[in-house]
């Protein structure tokens, strides 16, 4: 006997033409993104309604800045988070750049989302801080930084590949699908939670589109299932040399591809716990089942728990596709926006546009998403040839930005953005003060940036002026959430600023070069080389070679 879900899902047409559905697919995304995020972490926020499940979109207060200097920003209605950031920028990559694509994302994409990320994950900021120091997150030089690395299991992958699933849309095998995902992800994650997660999620994402019939409830985790021979493999290939694999059995002690395939069982083993869950048609209990699958507590952001409830929800509410993204982005106590971004996803993989509520065409930039996945959808023989060009370091476009007041044009390295100064958040502490800005990128895409400034200390009557001013160095590092190496300097922006502010330590005022280095955000030992640098150059004189214990002769400063 039929449940009657299934009866309705079988009232849907079928055959929608494939950009409906990829149109779909992104801006049910976004508007599960907005709607989950303000519910992920209701201790840092305030709203303007209350948090039980709606349609509608609204205004909300979001605590940002971390422990040590917090600040609340004003988050517009529908506005999204890293979950739809970082689906754009693969999507951009893939769209614009050809077989390139992965050198966009890691050198123009990722490097310039540490400017204007909402909301990202530990693990995904990470990496990208790597690549904006120009390496691998596989090669870095932090002590466990490696380890950390492969030890990134959570669903940062999953939650950004869907450009993947439909760029092969139209693709007979999903192999190509499968190893393009995997490299994805190797960009940012190393263990295979992340990765066999961000499998499934594309496999499951890439069936939909594709699926010409209407599906029998339930009959989406009987294929995943079936088919786990397609997403299970780990690819030959998964970064761009064997450094990649070098490290990956360094840190696994040769048994990574062990590692793999026990993860590999682990995911089957969720989809088998989804299945049974759904065995009580619609009168199974979503909470429990999404428990079972780790979806709460400390294992809820993990990629292979992720997969597993997105195509659950997606396989439960078929025949009800807002209903299912409301479930996710209002499941108390699980990662909501992440969650209700991946169930939006795929409900538009499978029902294309005309089922998704009014406001949620106008979640932010709906015209760009459309647009954007309009050209996904053409796939190989549609991408764009552009070169790929790096993306100047964020620390000096906020520099610029500083420095013109907020009014100006930006090149962004693959786009260029006019700069908007927006009112400035509001500080929790005293020491600080935080601008904003909002950048409208020639495409269509909305990205706000925020500066952190670390205010002046009240300074005593006998204490040099110069002091005062070098305590109110602006701290990028604040911002970015890691230390800038100088080799990404190319335009020599950080190596004149660090120049400039040496003239504010007059001899014997207790103010040190390495106290300059920290606020600028570099890395350890930076002001040692710099030091050695300028003194070559005939900028300074130095009493001493050590800069902690360094002094400038007075007036030999140019």
């Amino acid at each position: 006997m039929e449940t009657p879900v299934s009866s309705q899902h079988k009232q849907q047409e079928p055959s929608l033409p494939l950009h409906q559905k990829a149109e779909g697919a992104f801006l049910a995304l976004a508007a599960g993104d907005a709607l989950g995020w303000p519910q992920e972490m209701p201790r840092s926020v305030r709203r303007a309604v209350s948090g039980n499940p709606h349609m509608e979109f609204a205004e909300w207060t979001r605590r940002g800045g971390g422990r040590f200097r917090p600040f609340e920003e004003v988050i517009h209605a529908g506005d999204y988070s890293d979950d739809t950031q970082l689906t754009l920028a693969v999507a951009r990559s893939r769209a614009n750049h050809g077989p390139a694509w992965w050198k966009a994302f890691t050198r123009t994409e990722l490097p310039l989302w540490m400017l204007y990320e909402r909301g990202g994950g530990g693990a995904t900021k990470r990496a990208a801080a790597a690549w904006v120091n120009g390496h691998p997150p596989w090669k870095s030089s932090r002590k466990n930084g490696v380890r950390q690395y492969f030890n990134a299991g959570g669903n940062g992958v999953a939650m950004r590949v869907l450009p993947h699933a439909l760029f092969f849309a139209e693709e007979g095998s999903a192999a190509t699908l499968i190893h393009d995902v995997v490299l994805d992800g190797s960009a940012t994650h190393g263990h295979p939670r992340a990765l066999v997660g961000a499998a499934v999620y594309a496999y499951t994402a890439w069936c939909l589109v594709r699926n010409r019939d209407t599906l029998r409830f339930g009959e989406l985790l009987d294929l995943l299932i079936d088919q786990a021979a397609e997403w299970s493999k780990l690819p030959k290939s998964e970064g761009q040399s064997s450094s990649w694999f070098e490290a990956a059995e360094g840190v696994t002690n040769g048994c990574y591809s062990e590692t793999w395939e026990k993860t590999a069982c682990e995911m089957r083993e969720l989809l088998q716990v989804a299945r049974k869950g759904l065995q009580a048609g619609a009168l199974a209990d979503d909470h429990s089942i999404l428990k079972d699958l780790g979806c709460f507590g400390r294992t809820k952001g993990a990629g292979t728990s992720s997969a597993a409830a997105a195509a659950y929800l997606a396989a439960r509410y078929a025949a009800q596709p807002v209903q299912g993204v409301l479930r996710a982005a209002f499941e108390k106590g699980a990662d909501t926006d992440t969650l209700a971004a991946m169930v939006g996803g795929l409900m538009g993989c499978l029902a294309g546009i005309e089922w998704l509520p009014s406001p949620w065409l106008r979640v932010q930039d709906a015209k760009y998403l459309r647009t954007l996945a309009t050209q996904i959808i053409k796939g190989p023989n549609g991408a764009r040839q552009n070169p790929v060009k790096s993306a100047p370091p964020p620390q000096s476009i906020l520099s610029e930005l500083a420095g013109n007041g907020g009014q100006c044009d930006l090149n962004l390295g693959s786009m260029r953005a006019r700069a908007v100064t927006l009112p400035r958040p509001k500080p929790i502490v005293k020491s600080i003060s935080v601008s904003a800005w909002k950048l409208a990128t020639h495409e269509g895409q909305t990205l706000y940036v925020n500066k952190v400034k670390q205010l002046a200390k009240k300074v005593p009557a006998n204490r040099s002026i110069a002091k005062a001013k070098s305590d109110e160095i602006v701290s990028p590092k604040t911002h970015l959430g890691e230390a800038v190496d100088s080799n990404i300097d190319a335009k020599e922006v950080l190596y004149a600023t660090f120049c400039k502010q040496l003239r504010t330590l007059p001899v014997g005022n207790g103010i040190r070069p390495m106290d300059v280095e920290a606020r600028m955000g570099l890395v350890r030992s930076q002001a040692a080389k710099w030091l050695e640098r300028a003194e070559k150059e005939n900028l300074i004189q130095r009493i001493s070679k050590k800069p902690a214990k360094f002094a400038l002769k007075e007036h030999q400063l140019c």
